[in-house]
């Protein structure tokens, strides 16, 4: 009898205690599937990468002959990553779902050097490891100091200004690939105060080169980022203003001479200045969030299609930057 009323209870679970009987667990829903559809271009040239393998969440596509994928996951945030022949391999994050995608893959041969890169974009030049990329996040103003040259007490010459503006305006969307425009201009002798954000001030002060650069033709306050002060020595050293606004988007010294280069003193001195591998391996960095690592792994608060999330898409830069001279 005892074994029977223990078996009852087993059978009729609370109700043996004389409580309410216990509803029995509903089963977990399925997960949503989404279809994630895109397309693979190559960076930079555009066109389509055929046949490369796309994987994120446990499942593989390939892209086909047009670029196009479809890949049936889980609605959310996956790290997905695109390999295969003649691309770098890239790591990234995308929302499913979330309309169509548009990836891309940076294409090797060509242009593409990776020790260039690392050197140019990444500050791989002196050893030690490798910087994240600093592309600009939005498009900052440039502020013309239009006040006499406190050395010497010459007044800029309309002819200089003119120079600094049509550089900035070609050097700006040469080498953002058009994403910003070098438009936002201002000639001014009441500039803002050094590294507001959203700034870039341009003036001469050869004491200020002087103490902060030592001989140097002109210099930048840092290596890309939101805000920065570009000084030149003397009006007659304007020249260098190009090789200047290639640190204020995010260029390093590519010291090891991989490839000619205007970063590196041994490139083009006439328009557009930068060379054919400059050119390409910025608009590959410009292609990619702040925050981007060897080879090509995107951060993880960044989403392809949404928007560059604070943590890890965010470069924060130290108080006292080393400037980058000329």
């Amino acid at each position: 009898m005892r074994a029977g009323r223990l078996a009852a209870c087993g059978l009729v679970l609370a109700s043996c205690g004389g409580g309410e009987p216990v509803a029995p667990t509903a089963p977990p829903a399925p997960p949503i599937s989404a279809s994630v559809r895109g397309i693979l271009t190559r960076t930079v040239e555009g066109g389509p990468v055929a046949g490369a393998t796309l994987s994120a969440g446990g499942v593989t596509a390939r892209s086909a002959a047009d670029g196009s994928f479809a890949l049936d996951l889980p609605a959310g945030e996956h790290r997905i990553t695109v390999s295969g022949p003649g691309i770098v391999e890239r790591t990234t994050t995308i929302r499913a779902p979330n309309g169509t995608l548009a990836l891309d893959a940076i294409p090797t041969g060509g242009p593409w050097d990776l020790d260039f890169y690392r050197e140019i974009a990444r500050n791989g030049a002196g050893g030690g490891d490798l910087e994240p990329l600093i592309p600009w996040n939005s498009e900052p103003t440039f502020f013309i100091d239009a006040r006499p040259e406190p050395t010497t007490g010459a007044e800029i010459p309309a002819e200089t200004i003119d120079f600094v503006q049509e550089a900035i305006r070609v050097t700006v969307p040469l080498l953002s690939a058009g994403r910003y425009r070098g438009e936002r201009i201002e000639v001014t002798r009441e500039p803002p105060a050094d590294m507001t954000p959203g700034t870039v001030i341009l003036r001469w002060n050869a004491a200020e080169v002087s103490e902060r650069a030592e001989t140097a033709n002109a210099f930048a306050y840092r290596v890309g980022g939101d805000a920065n002060v570009v000084v030149f020595r003397h009006i007659p050293e304007t020249w260098a203003v190009h090789h200047e606004l290639g640190h204020v988007m995010g260029l390093y010294h590519p010291l090891g001479g991989l490839r000619p280069s205007h970063m590196w003193y041994s490139g083009e001195l006439e328009p557009p200045h930068f060379t054919e591998w400059d050119i390409f391996h910025a608009q590959v960095m410009y292609a990619r969030p702040p925050g981007n690592t060897d080879v090509d792994v995107d951060p993880p608060g960044f989403v392809i299609g949404g928007a560059a999330a604070a943590a890890g898409a965010v470069v924060r830069f130290s108080p006292e930057p080393t400037p980058q001279r000329r």
